[in-house]
């Protein structure tokens, strides 16, 4: 039997129309992002950062559970967040919107992708081999 697998979910934010000057103090707004991701429970593992010039920033925490990105447009009051996790069980949406009232946001537009594997039947039996699922009964 073919079907699919959850994953993951992937949630991209459009946050706009939010604090110029905060975005232009790309440490502080880089600051904001990683506490916030921090305390929402999940555990940041590695990150980056890189400023543009004259301005904007991206930043990305690599984390156990996936990933999280910033890309910022301070000129348009504009961020771009991705965040991606495989926990399943966890709810992301008071992590967005505690990130929409910290960068003072006053649209947020989320959309949510379920990231999916297609499981074919040599995926499964595969997986049956591996001892990753468990045989399915054949009835007699």
């Amino acid at each position: 039997m073919d079907g699919n697998l959850k994953l993951g979910e992937h949630f991209i934010c459009d946050l706009s129309d939010c604090d110029q000057a905060l975005l232009l103090d790309s440490d502080r707004a880089r600051d904001l992002f990683t506490q916030a991701v921090r305390e929402a429970g999940l555990t940041i593992v590695s990150e980056g950062y890189y400023r543009f010039s004259p301005h904007g920033f991206t930043c990305f925490l690599l984390l156990a559970e996936s990933h999280a990105s910033l890309h910022a447009w301070p000129e348009f009051g504009y961020c771009a967040i991705d965040l991606f996790t495989c926990n399943l069980t966890m709810d992301i949406h008071p992590l967005v919107q505690k990130l929409q009232a910290l960068f003072h946001s006053g649209s947020c537009a989320v959309r949510n992708v379920d990231r999916e594997a297609a499981l074919t039947p040599s995926v499964l039996e595969s997986l049956r081999v591996k001892g990753i699922l468990a045989p399915v009964e054949e009835l007699t």
